[in-house]
Order: structure tokens, then C-alpha cells, then sequence
């Protein structure tokens, strides 16, 4: 096997989605008496403050800056949507676990089995470039490891090396010379062979397993072994939901919707990572906002075609959001999915529009119903009724609208009709061009229709639809127009 590493090491910071808007923030934690900083962002880091810095010593230095609280659960559910977002280029995924040590806060990360996809994605270099384009859409600080190991694979991205190690042999041959500090051990580990004269990460490996076990206990040979190779690793494979059920949880109060705009776009790409690996397209999800002391804000996306565009998505989410008025403040997200539709797969012509141009009308009528709402806009529907006034309905723009196969066959009949059929007082015969086509109907209301109906020729050229009315009233009536 061949494995991708992804590591995360600004994912505390990330994970919380702060809006900096120019601040300098950091995130931090307590050990013992001790506040410590975990990630800070690029306001903070040139104003000279940097991860493991004690707090008060950075306030010191900033006055202003922001502290957010790290949030451990906070990130695990960021790196459940990243895995799910994985899964479009592998099937093998394996989500990390969330350290609890504040030394290995930023070693967050998740494992991929690219071997099996390098045929797919046309070798490393098409896959990582797809890979990357779409982690800096999500806008994640990232580090990327190809070993045949997990925890080489782990070793080789917090170092920085982007290189595909495909071999144990050529991985123990380009970590040799790494330092310790690299392995995520415990201080005591690494202060005892710094005294023993063992530095680098090769010196350990070529000590006797045995003396490891009997001096630091035999969770280190384990993961040295796991490390090169030598034991496989057991680690439970990420298994992809049936449904979309995403949560992301804020350490500050969202006060108005523009600020919900960046952790949307990110939530809204993971669910299309999601959609792809389920090779499936979505038409309706659902946006929930937290408040507070107030009940939840709701807000259902939905689609008149089936589609899984991330950018189509976030502009239908944000024309609803801007008729949207928040009773609270917002301190939780959720974006969930229950009913899929397989992906579409149509092959277009390129000498022919016709299907882009579905696409776009069906995508700009998403839009105008996100901006009126769904009560504003309305389709209209066949109905199977030869009345010419009830053959069709108007019915809501999110209701299915497709055709039953039972409707009637009607003969050619015009689009412009008028509001009520004007008496006609006709001095001649007119030109008729076709006719009549009779159409009695309605006796079961109290509508009953009794008519034929003609195409006549006025001088000018212009065909007009007129009938005859064969109930006890009688007359010509003029109906419809032809352009």
C-alpha cells in the first residue's frame, strides 16, 4: 500500500473559522498554571507572536490580540467532514485522532490509500494537483507525506519532505538524519536518549527492539515497528455515512450573516467532496443556524435539477441568507442531506448548447427562487383537461413538475390566450385555414362547454382562434393568437 498523509497543523485555529477581520488572533490552551499558544493567525505571526509561546508574554507583546479557547471536539468534527471529503480520492481513508497533548496539537491528520487511485487521477503529479486545488478551495493550511507506512507517511509530512517514498527501505534511508523532536514521543523519551547520545531518528531505529522494551515500555517498539514496516497497523478505516449530517460548532457569536459566508463556502465544498465519493448529486439540503436562547433558523436549499456544484450551492445559500433575519446570534452550523439522486453523466455536443443552456436557465430560476421564495415564483403544468382555459395549472417552483403520461393529445393550439373570449360580430364569413375541432367538456362541474373551434386569416396575415358556441347562448368568440 501506498499512503498520503495529510496533516493539519493550523486545524485549531481553522477549525473554529474565526472572522480575524484584520485582528491578530491566536488559540490557546492550559498546562498546569500555564496558558500556551497553540496556532496563530498571519496578523499575529508578524506581529512576532508564534506557536509555543507562553500567552501572557504574547499579550505583552499585543495588546489587542484575540485568544479563542481550543476546542478539541470542535476539530474532530472538522477532520470527520475532511474525511468525508477524502473519500473522492480513495477508498481507503483513515481519520486520525484528535491529540490531547498541547505538544501535538498541530499533528492533526488524515490518511489516504492512493495506490490504487494513481491510475485514475493519471499518476502523483495529476493527483496532488488535484488534491491541492481543492484543499485551498477549503482554504485549510496543509502538509502533505507519501510513504508505504501511516506513521511514515505522518513523519515525512510534518517534515516538510514531498517526496513519494514507495519503499521501507527508501523511507529508512530519507529519515535517518531526521531529529527526534520530528517522532511525536514523550519529553522523557527524548530527553533520555538525548543523554544516551541517540539524536536522530535513524540512531533509534538501529538500537536492539529488545533494550527499547525493557527501558521505555513496549509502546515504543510498537510504534517504531509501525513506523518502518515492521508491524502492520490497525487503524479502523473511515467508513463514509449513508447521509450528510455536518456540525460546525463557533467560539464567538456570529452577530450577521456576512460573517456566516466563509464557513458555509468551506462546509459547502466538503459536502460536494462527499457527494463525489458517493458519485451521487443532491436537489434539496438543509442549512440549520444555532442560536443561542432562540429557536433555530432553517433554511432548505433546493435544486430544479439534481447537481453537486459547490459555487451553484453557496450562491442559492447566500440570495437566502440575505433575505434572511437572524433573531440571534449564530454559535453553531449544521448543513445536512438525507435524499441523493444518482449523478447525471450527460455527454454534450459540442456543436449543440441546447443541454448548458438547461442547465443555466434551471440554475438562474434556483436563483430567483432563493431571492423571492419558493410561494413567489411558480411553474406551469399540463393538465388533462381539453377546456382550453383549465389544460394547465400554475403550482409552486419546488413541486415536481413532470408530466403525466396519461394527458391528453391536443391539436395545435395557440400560447396567448385571452383572459375571457371576446364576442365577435362578424359581417362576413371569415377565412377559415383549419377546423373545427369540437371540444365539449366540463359537465361535471358547472363549466360545460359546448364549441368548435376554427384557425381564420385576417387580411393582414395574422392567425386568430375563434369557435363557435353551440349551447343555448350561440355567437362566434375570438380565444387565442398565433404571433
Amino acid at each position: 500500500m501506498l499512503w498520503l498523509c495529510i496533516t493539519f497543523p493550523q486545524l485549531p485555529l481553522e477549525a473554529l473559522c474565526p472572522d480575524d477581520a484584520g485582528q491578530p488572533t491566536v488559540v490557546t490552551e492550559c498546562e498546569g498554571n500555564t496558558r500556551w499558544i497553540l496556532c496563530c493567525n498571519s496578523i499575529a505571526e508578524h506581529g512576532g507572536l508564534k506557536a509555543g509561546m507562553n500567552y501572557t508574554t504574547a499579550l505583552a507583546m499585543l495588546p489587542n490580540v484575540r485568544m479563542l479557547e481550543r476546542k478539541p471536539l470542535t476539530e474532530h468534527y472538522a477532520l470527520l467532514r475532511l474525511s468525508s471529503w477524502a473519500y473522492q480520492f480513495s477508498s481507503q481513508v483513515i481519520c486520525g485522532d484528535i491529540p490531547q497533548e498541547l505538544r501535538h496539537a498541530r499533528s492533526s491528520c488524515v490518511w489516504l490509500e492512493i495506490g490504487a487511485s494513481l491510475k485514475l487521477f493519471g499518476g502523483f503529479r495529476k493527483l496532488l494537483e488535484h488534491l491541492e486545488q481543492e484543499l485551498q478551495q477549503l482554504e485549510y493550511t496543509y502538509l502533505l507525506g507519501i510513504g508505504p507506512t501511516l506513521e511514515g507517511a505522518a513523519l515525512l509530512a510534518r517534515s516538510e519532505i514531498r517526496l513519494a517514498i514507495t519503499t521501507p527501505h527508501a523511507l529508512f534511508t530519507r529519515i535517518r538524519t531526521l531529529p527526534l523532536s520530528k517522532l511525536l514521543l514523550a519529553p522523557e523519551i527524548i530527553k533520555h536518549l538525548h543523554a544516551s547520545g541517540v539524536r536522530t531518528v535513524g540512531l533509534l531505529l538501529e538500537l536492539p527492539r529488545d533494550g527499547l522494551t525493557r527501558r521505555f515500555g513496549l509502546a515504543l517498539t510498537q510504534f517504531l515497528a509501525r513506523l518502518t514496516g515492521d508491524m502492520p497497523d490497525l487503524r479502523p478505516a473511515f467508513k463514509l455515512p449513508d447521509q450528510y449530517d455536518a456540525k460546525l460548532e463557533f467560539d464567538f457569536e456570529i452577530r450577521n450573516t456576512e460573517s456566516l459566508l466563509f464557513p458555509l463556502r468551506r462546509m459547502l465544498r466538503e459536502f460536494v467532496g462527499f457527494l463525489r465519493a458517493h458519485d451521487t448529486c443532491v436537489q434539496t439540503f438543509t442549512i440549520t443556524l444555532v442560536h443561542r436562547d432562540h429557536p433555530a433558523t432553517r433554511l432548505t436549499a433546493g435544486l430544479s435539477i439534481p447537481d453537486r456544484d459547490a459555487d451553484r450551492f453557496f450562491a442559492i445559500v447566500r440570495e437566502q441568507l440575505e433575505r434572511t433575519l437572524l433573531p440571534a446570534p449564530t454559535i453553531e452550523l449544521h448543513l445536512s442531506a438525507e435524499e441523493f439522486s444518482a449523478a447525471t453523466g450527460v455527454q454534450t455536443d459540442l456543436l449543440n448548447s441546447a443541454i448548458q443552456q438547461t442547465e443555466e436557465f434551471s440554475h438562474t430560476l434556483d436563483r430567483i427562487v432563493a431571492r423571492l421564495g419558493p410561494e413567489q415564483v411558480h411553474r406551469l403544468r399540463l393538465a388533462a383537461d381539453h377546456r382550453p382555459e383549465s389544460s394547465w395549472v400554475a403550482q409552486p417552483s419546488h413541486e415536481d413538475c413532470r408530466m403525466s403520461k396519461q394527458l391528453p393529445r391536443f391539436s395545435d393550439r395557440p400560447l396567448w390566450l385571452l383572459p375571457e373570449p371576446k364576442p365577435l360580430q362578424l359581417s362576413a364569413t371569415p377565412k377559415i385555414t383549419s377546423g373545427p375541432e369540437r371540444i365539449e367538456a366540463g359537465w361535471w362541474d358547472t363549466s360545460d362547454i359546448q364549441r368548435d373551434y376554427y384557425v381564420v386569416r385576417t387580411n393582414n396575415g395574422a392567425d386568430l382562434w375563434i369557435y363557435r358556441d353551440l349551447s343555448a347562448r350561440g355567437g362566434w368568440f375570438l380565444h387565442g393568437f398565433w404571433s
